[in-house]
């Protein structure tokens, strides 16, 4: 039999374990299968366990078997729908906290939404959606869960002192009755007792001790519980705060398209307005594009799959491109920019794509932070240490209190509903883990608001010749992917006019506008919205190159380059393949590259851009035609 401390000593370290890396539930529910395979292969990547339900009752039913995190509630089921369901769920004091997220495809009015909200929604998200938005948001409920899951075990473990605590008092209060006893006999063995009695006294010092040490152990539980739960607080605020700046940055670019779109169509329109209008609508796209990639690199970060792939490199030209790319923009403001960047601070090693992010990031940042007839300063120097980039404008300033959390993630110094400046305040977080993935520092100093700032990167001197490793220095196959999609055509405009390419992607608007775009670089193109077209039109068409989306529905790209590869052999000639898809992870790349394709574009993409790959592609196969 073991000692109650021994069980006690067990339970204790039960209760003290971490939520971190065990998986939690999500509960779907959906009347449709197709929707709930797509919700699960969304948020598969979360690795946490997904159980889905085809109806309201199923779900009820699961919600009295299991906990969950969240539930992804269709609105329109038939039998129960989801707003009935969801009351019944908030009835039960069991789920009546359990996050509820509304899905429906059908717009019915801002009605139906305050119906959701009042039914104790968290959010309403109408479909189709944007899987990257619905893994954050399922994210954030999974982390409150397991934070909700901690503060529960620190209070199990609070009770379980306080039952300690009891038992000590029962224990003292034996022995006080033991010392009355004691006491009785010293009456008539007073000089044969002593010694006893002194002992005695002594146990019962230290169980005074006892008594006191678990008070305080209380006491620092309660303290403990009081700050989780402000934690948890702070990150639910920090997340609402989140999900709005992120649904506001993509909405106002969208408002900009949309409006530009319809006045396109308009036969009214002048040249110059035209041409503005287009302007705008590429500005826009290539503005929530760089929202999107800020995100997936600061998931990258978090779950520790960024790389960075190291070469020998000099700054001076980075450093000129990025301050190219800003100009405009400061050109715009009448910004001043002054550069001056010393040729003799030598070759270093590092990822020249993520240092030239780097730059990029803290010129932009200095150009958004400067106002009209501002100035801002670039320069590159020898420091003690290694090369020293600072970057200094006569901007904004940053204030005392806000200085130390710079370079946090989602911080801003502006509230998210008065700020003046987009931005989800990613950039300095992302230039930050760059900085430090290449073994350098980055601080920031200023005088306070309107008296500007000064960013100073420091990057270690390495030998361009030692053959050292830098930070991170590894086969990097999201740089690869990065030079495929960035790499411009050779000798310009490459001359397509003798190569048959077939186009295929379920997405018409994607698959007119990509037909368009070869058509016009010389190339005979067919296009096909499905793989299964696309068998038929290579058995009679004979194309040159492939050119493939991923997801397709019935049968997806991997499929249809598995039968385009089992043919080859008896055609005699392997086909060039390249996959253009919107799955962009490295994942992904690597899956695509396996199964048969040559290259791995992802969506959006520039005409352009994928000019340069089949260049590059045919250049490989040694049968592109000459340039114009």
């Amino acid at each position: 039999m073991r000692a109650p401390q021994l069980d006690s000593f067990i339970l204790e370290q039960e209760l003290t374990g971490s939520m971190e890396g065990q998986q939690v539930s999500i509960l779907m529910v959906d009347d449709h299968p197709e929707n709930l395979l797509a919700l699960e292969a969304t948020l598969s990547y979360l690795d946490q366990k997904i159980v889905k339900a085809s109806s309201g009752r199923e779900a009820l039913r699961l919600l009295l078997e299991r906990d969950f995190a969240v539930i992804l509630l269709d609105v329109h089921m038939p039998d129960m729908d989801g707003f009935e369901t969801a009351q019944l769920i908030r009835d039960r004091d069991k789920s009546q906290n359990i996050p509820i997220i509304f899905l429906t495809a059908m717009h019915k009015g801002e009605g139906q939404v305050f119906k959701g909200y009042s039914l104790g929604a968290v959010d309403y998200i109408f479909k189709p959606f944007e899987p990257e938005i619905l893994k954050a948001k399922v994210s954030v409920f999974i982390e409150l869960y397991k934070k909700t899951e901690e503060i529960k075990r620190q209070a199990e473990l609070l009770r379980i002192k306080n039952q300690e605590l009891d038992g000590t008092n029962k224990a003292i209060m034996e022995l006080y009755s033991e010392i009355e006893r004691k006491n009785a006999e010293l009456e008539s063995r007073v000089q044969k007792r002593t010694a006893e009695l002194a002992r005695t006294n002594e146990a019962l010092h230290a169980e005074i001790a006892e008594r006191r040490r678990a008070q305080e152990e209380r006491e620092q539980l309660f303290v403990s519980e009081q700050k989780a739960r402000e934690r948890a607080e702070a990150a639910n605020r920090a997340k609402d705060e989140f999900l709005a700046t992120v649904s506001h940055e993509l909405r106002t670019p969208l408002t900009s398209i949309l409006g530009w779109a319809r006045l396109l169509r308009s036969s009214e329109i002048d040249q110059a307005s035209f041409v503005r209008g287009l302007d705008t609508i590429e500005r826009n796209a290539k503005s929530q594009a760089k929202i999107i990639e800020d995100i997936l690199d600061v998931s990258r970060i978090i779950s520790g799959r960024l790389r960075i792939e190291v070469h020998s490199l000099d700054l001076v030209p980075i450093i000129e491109m990025a301050v190219d790319a800003v100009r405009p923009a400061a050109e715009a403001k009448a910004i001043r920019i002054q550069v001056s960047l010393d040729p003799s601070v030598g070759a270093l090693r590092g990822d020249p794509n993520r240092l030239q992010q780097v730059a990029w990031n803290l010129l932009s940042n200095a150009v958004k932070f400067t106002p009209n007839g501002g100035e801002i300063n670039v320069c590159l120097r020898r420091g003690e240490r290694g090369a020293q980039i600072v970057v200094t404008d006569n901007g904004n300033g940053i204030s005392p209190d806000f200085l130390p959390f710079v370079f946090d993630r989602f911080s801003q110094a502006e509230g998210h509903i008065t700020r003046r400046h987009g931005g989800l305040g990613l950039g300095l977080a992302i230039v930050r883990h760059l900085v430090e993935m290449h073994g350098g520092t980055i601080s920031v100093y200023s005088a306070g608001e309107g008296q500007g700032a000064t960013f100073t990167v420091e990057l270690p001197f390495t030998s361009a010749d030692s053959g050292e490793a830098g930070p991170e220095q590894e086969q990097s196959a999201e740089a690869e992917q990065r030079e495929e999609e960035s790499a411009e055509p050779p000798n310009g405009r490459p001359n397509l006019g003798n190569l048959k390419i077939l186009i295929v992607d379920d997405d018409l608007d994607t698959l007119q506008v990509l037909t368009l775009a070869l058509h016009q670089a010389g190339a005979t193109v067919k296009g096909c919205s499905s793989a299964a077209e696309a068998c038929a039109a290579l058995e009679t068409w004979g194309a040159d190159l492939l050119v493939s989306d991923l997801g397709m529905p019935e049968e997806d790209g991997y499929s249809l380059i598995r039968r385009v590869r089992a043919l080859e052999p008896a055609r005699g000639r392997r086909l060039p393949a390249i996959a253009l898809t919107a799955f962009a992870s490295l994942a992904d790349r690597t899956r695509a590259l396996a199964e048969g394709f040559h290259m791995h574009v992802s969506k959006p993409v520039e005409p352009t851009a994928l000019l340069s790959a089949i260049a590059q592609l045919c250049k490989d196969f040694d049968f592109l035609p000459p340039p114009e």
